[in-house]
């Protein structure tokens, strides 16, 4: 299945968990920064007339905001306040902007990963089929969400997205595609033999 005398392809595996470790705590953060903007309607003018439309006052007047007063967000295996600093520059439209970039980058920085995968497995070849995968997911979740996902994380289309993107943004794609014709070919020999 996999070699075990190179076994560089586990290298990869670590650094697809160290990653999904870290673009998960991104989210999480991101989300909460959203959703805090969203319920309190004027957070991204906070300090607008005491600072004029002063840019770094803003900035430090939104900050201290949120390191006295933001409510906690459950983050990994802890429950903090922290966030990115630049989030308090940003207003709801770069908020907006930054949540579907970040998702594309962690779409792309995982299909690059599974690929590395693959070659380290000594399959790089199945590339294509790999590219298949993440091009059927993109069009789940893209009919998900034009169909019943636009409402937000209480429609059903935009939760079947986020498990697809779940699926997408784990080892399991890679794997998929190392152990199945592994299985296949053991079932087949088991076919022969009986």
């Amino acid at each position: 299945m996999l070699p075990m005398r190179k076994p560089w392809w586990a290298l990869v595996l670590a650094a697809m968990v160290g990653f999904g470790y870290v673009q998960e705590d991104a989210k999480v953060k991101l989300n909460h920064y959203i959703a805090i903007g969203e319920q309190f309607t004027d957070f991204y003018d906070f300090g607008l007339e005491e600072c004029q439309g002063d840019a770094s006052c803003m900035y430090a007047k939104r900050k201290g905001w949120w390191d006295d007063y933001s409510p906690l967000c459950r983050s990994s295996a802890s429950y903090n306040r922290e966030t990115f600093t630049m989030f308090h520059w940003w207003g709801a439209e770069q908020m907006a902007r930054a949540k579907w970039g970040l998702m594309v980058a962690i779409v792309l920085g995982f299909f690059m990963l599974d690929a590395l995968f693959l070659r380290a497995a000594g399959v790089g070849e199945r590339w294509r089929l790999l590219l298949l995968v993440y091009l059927a997911s993109g069009l789940v979740v893209t009919a998900f969400y034009v169909f019943d996902g636009r409402g937000g994380a209480d429609d059903p289309g935009y939760n079947v997205a986020r498990e697809v993107l779940g699926f997408l943004q784990s080892p399991l794609p890679s794997l998929m595609l190392v152990l199945l014709p592994w299985l296949r070919d053991r079932a087949l020999q088991g076919k022969a033999r009986a």
